[in-house]
């Protein structure tokens, strides 16, 4: 029986297996109704990792809908092995292997062919899955019925216990059995055969490790008895060495006594010949003394001829080095001179130079000072030009200053007499306004005390005509008030002829100052 995943909750409802990639697998399907969730967990047998494809109860009926034979719910045997036929394997972004549900059944594939044959077993209860195809509409509404009566629950449970499931999956177990008992043999066998192949190489390995030994034991063997032959060569020569040294020992012993002889003899010669040695020294030492005195004075008469001709080198040179000095002095001399007549040859021009330079600067000073004169002059010229100019112009704006203030004054007096013209004529107005209104007040007034004089004679006299009003009322009364309040006449045609005679002579004063200002400009 397959290990239960942790993470895998509810009842185990069916088992089968399966091969997929080479591997296989053994895939259960639990029903978990708290979660209404139907998980498919396939178990590796290799390695003992379990894979989980989890189905809602939804997804799991819409796998079905369009499939006639399938979309019945009691054949759920048929629906698990349509499912588990089309389990596949890919890789998610981890790089981890998933389960996962495929369009189409997945193909069994077995790594062993060469051992056994495809093991495929068959059941009576597991319908084929085959491609949904159109179903009339009497068979639709047959399967929706059966489909709203039928009970989950117990379904579920005859499913478990089904014989024919039963049946499939030992069958299937025991397929798997007898697949690792061959898997089993087969890895034996291998090890066995990677176990005598290492045998072997070990058996040519220390064949080759013999046989180097018995190399390197021949090569130490021959190099053995090479040395011994060197050392026995060596001695020999060791031995002939010493024998030649003793021999050159005794060779020299026997020399060494000849010496000694030879020595005895020259002591003898010497001890005979110490007096002739004497003298022969004592003449020898004379002679080198004479010998001797005779150089000392050769030396003295050479050295007193070598300081004559020394001496006589120094004059020589001496006059020489006068006769030198001489002739520098002389050249010393004559380059002075021409250094100074070059000096005074410059100093002269120079002088000329400057003395010319002095001409030219009094020659320059006069045609500046002449030139400023003639400025100063044209400056002067230009200025009482100007101040004329500034004058004149000075005299025209002050005339013009002087004309528009006239103007101005005269337009003013113009203004102020219309305005104090107005003024009486306002005052004039308002008095006779006052006049007449005074005048139609008391006509008023009168007209009243007569009415009321009236109405008492009416009440005295009810019996007499009533009596015509004065004249004089009935005329104030028809008089027009409008024309009482206006100016008369006669004063209006007076003021209005002086006015214009005025204004025709301030035309003309002014027309005489444009004119003459128009001469002056010209």
């Amino acid at each position: 029986m397959a290990r239960r995943p942790d993470d895998t909750r509810g009842s185990l409802i069916f088992q089968e297996g399966k091969c997929i990639e080479g591997d296989f697998y053994i895939v259960a399907v639990y029903d978990d109704p708290a979660t209404c969730t139907i998980s498919f967990s396939a178990y590796e047998l290799e390695n003992d990792c379990t894979f989980t494809y989890p189905l809602t109860y939804s997804q799991f009926d819409a796998l079905f809908q369009y499939d006639s034979e399938l979309m019945n719910p009691s054949n759920q045997d048929g629906r698990f092995h349509w499912i588990i036929e089309r389990l596949d394997f890919v890789q998610d972004k981890r790089g981890q292997k998933v389960l996962c549900l495929g369009e189409e059944p997945t193909e069994d594939l077995d790594d062993d062919k060469n051992l056994i044959e495809e093991v495929k077993p068959k059941s009576s209860s597991v319908a084929p899955a085959n491609a949904g195809g159109k179903i009339d509409a009497a068979t639709r509404a047959k399967l929706l019925k059966e489909l709203d009566t039928h009970d989950d629950a117990k379904l579920h449970a005859a499913l478990v216990k089904s014989e024919g499931a039963r049946k499939r999956f030992v069958s299937d177990l025991h397929a798997k059995r007898h697949l690792e008992q061959l898997k089993a043999s087969q890895r034996l066998q291998k090890a066995d055969e990677e176990r005598e192949s290492r045998l072997a190489k070990l058996e040519i390995i220390k064949k080759q490790q013999q046989a180097k030994a018995d190399a390197h034991k021949a090569a130490e063997e021959a190099r053995k008895s090479t040395m011994a032959q060197l050392e026995v060569l060596m001695k020999q020569k060791e031995a002939q060495a010493i024998r030649r040294l003793i021999q050159e020992k005794d060779a020299q012993d026997r020399g060494q006594g000849r010496e000694k002889d030879a020595a005895r003899q020259r002591r003898k010669m010497q001890e005979r010949s110490a007096a002739e040695v004497a003298n022969i020294e004592a003449e020898r030492a004379q002679q080198l003394a004479k010998k001797r005195e005779e150089a000392v004075e050769k030396r003295q008469f050479l050295v007193v001829k070598r300081n004559r001709q020394i001496a006589e080198q120094i004059r020589l040179d001496k006059g020489k080095g006068r006769e030198f000095e001489v002739k520098r002095r002389l050249e010393k001399d004559a380059m002075i001179e021409a250094s100074w007549e070059l000096k005074t040859e410059v100093r002269v021009a120079r002088e000329a130079k400057r003395a010319e330079f002095l001409r030219l600067e009094e020659i320059r000073e006069r045609v500046n000072v002449d030139r400023e004169s003639r400025r100063a002059r044209d400056e002067v010229v230009q200025l009482v030009a100007i101040r004329r100019v500034v004058k004149e112009e000075k005299e025209v704006t002050l005339r013009r200053r002087e004309k528009l203030r006239k103007e101005f004054l005269l337009q003013w007096k113009v203004d102020a007499t219309q305005r104090a013209q107005i003024v009486r004529d306002r005052a004039r107005i308002s008095e006779r306004r006052e006049q007449q209104i005074s005048h139609r007040e008391d006509a008023r007034l009168r007209r009243f005390r007569e009415t009321q004089f009236m109405d008492t004679m009416r009440s005295t006299r009810s019996a007499s005509p009533a009596r015509r009003p004065d004249a004089d009322v009935l005329n104030l009364e028809g008089a027009n008030p409008e024309v009482t309040l206006m100016p008369g006449h006669g004063s209006t045609a007076a003021e209005e002829a002086e006015k214009r005679s005025f204004e025709q002579i301030e035309r003309s004063k002014r027309q005489a100052e444009r004119d003459e200002k128009r001469k002056q400009e010209d």
